[in-house]
């Protein structure tokens, strides 16, 4: 039995003990899991959530903790693997420069043309959250981001968050780590 309320602008941290069922929460509405009961709303309207693509449609994102990239493709082909920008022909040029604007609003270090597999813990995040912003996005689900990150780099990460949330973006951010 949960009640959570996302609001433009706003993060939410879901935090406890792991095993509490955060993930699967989040997993849920990011259509990874089926709901077995209740209902999801936005805007206040019921709506499904029964796929991953059912939750992009309605602009909920999720980066989980085990990273989905591609290490041998360049940080923008990974933003964009399966939805490449170009009609008949991939936009290489309009690809990059489209992922160097996130990479930028992210104050990420790395270029549209590193591959993958040279960059950092940190840097890979920020990559995927990149891919998950490049469309148009109103709920983004973070899960335990942190995990693997310095102190530093969690410093980094939480100016990110802020920044996206002054931008007027929700955010649900999942943690066992109360500090």
């Amino acid at each position: 039995a949960v009640d959570l309320d996302i609001r433009a602008g706003e993060v939410h941290i879901v935090a406890g003990e792991n095993g509490a069922g955060k993930s699967t929460l989040m997993k849920v509405l990011a259509g990874s899991v089926r709901a077995e009961s209740g209902t999801i709303e936005l805007d206040g309207e019921a709506v499904r959530i029964d796929s991953p693509i059912a939750a992009l449609k309605l602009g909920i994102v999720a980066v989980y903790q085990e990273f989905a990239l591609c290490p041998d493709l360049t940080v923008a082909e990974n933003v964009f693997l399966g939805q490449e920008p170009g009609r008949f022909f991939i936009d290489k040029k309009s690809m990059r420069a489209r992922t160097a604007k996130l990479l930028q609003r992210l104050n990420a270090r790395c270029s549209p043309d590193d591959l993958v597999r040279d960059l950092g813990t940190a840097q890979k995040q920020l990559v995927e959250i990149a891919r998950a912003l490049k469309g148009s996005s109103r709920v983004l689900i973070l899960d335990e981001p942190t995990a693997t990150l310095s102190e530093n780099e969690i410093r980094e990460l939480f100016a990110v968050i802020r920044s996206l949330r002054q931008n007027g973006q929700a955010i649900a951010y999942i943690s066992h780590r109360l500090e």
